[in-house]
């Protein structure tokens, strides 16, 4: 991957969902570029990457997943595509993006967004009534699905550079 010199690296993290598409557009941890919900289909995710030009693309693991046939088929499509274009793609389980929040204390979708507000308060409008049990979850949600899998990008990829630098000294 190659980074722009003095720049953060520009990450389209997307999470798709059989209802639409979260985005968020990240120039580092506490730089959010753009964000947003599109209808669920590969010509808006080919729309973002042309529109962004993003070095890397963060993807929930659809290995293991929940996730309907719809949706899983988004997401390999989607890494397809960035292959196609040479452009880096990471995936993370539910589980490591809740590792990226750790001293949020964060293990539901809810306490993740809730520590996502913190840090981003431009995304404060945007965070959904708690969700009663009758209820379908929140459109704006997959917001900060987006938003949580572009954070466990950043502070997987800091820890990674950071335990390359100490075994070089």
């Amino acid at each position: 991957m190659s980074h722009r010199p003095g720049k953060e690296t520009l990450v389209l993290s997307l999470a798709p969902t059989s209802r639409g598409l979260g985005f968020a557009v990240m120039e580092g941890p506490q730089r959010l570029v753009d964000w947003g919900v599109k209808s669920a289909c590969i010509a808006k995710a080919k729309e973002l990457i042309r529109h962004y030009q993003p070095e890397v693309i963060v993807l929930e693991g659809c290995q293991g997943s929940r996730r309907g046939a719809r949706v899983q088929q988004l997401i390999r499509s989607i890494v397809r595509l960035s292959k196609k274009k040479k452009i880096t793609t990471r995936c993370f389980s539910r589980r490591k993006i809740q590792q990226s929040f750790p001293t949020a204390d964060a293990a539901t979708k809810r306490e993740i967004a809730f520590a996502i507000v913190q840090q981003l308060p431009e995304l404060a409008p945007q965070f959904p009534p708690p969700r009663q049990p009758w209820m379908t979850e929140d459109h704006r949600m997959t917001i900060f699905d987006a938003v949580s899998l572009a954070l466990a990008f950043f502070h997987f990829d800091y820890r990674r550079q950071h335990e390359r630098t100490d075994k070089g000294t």
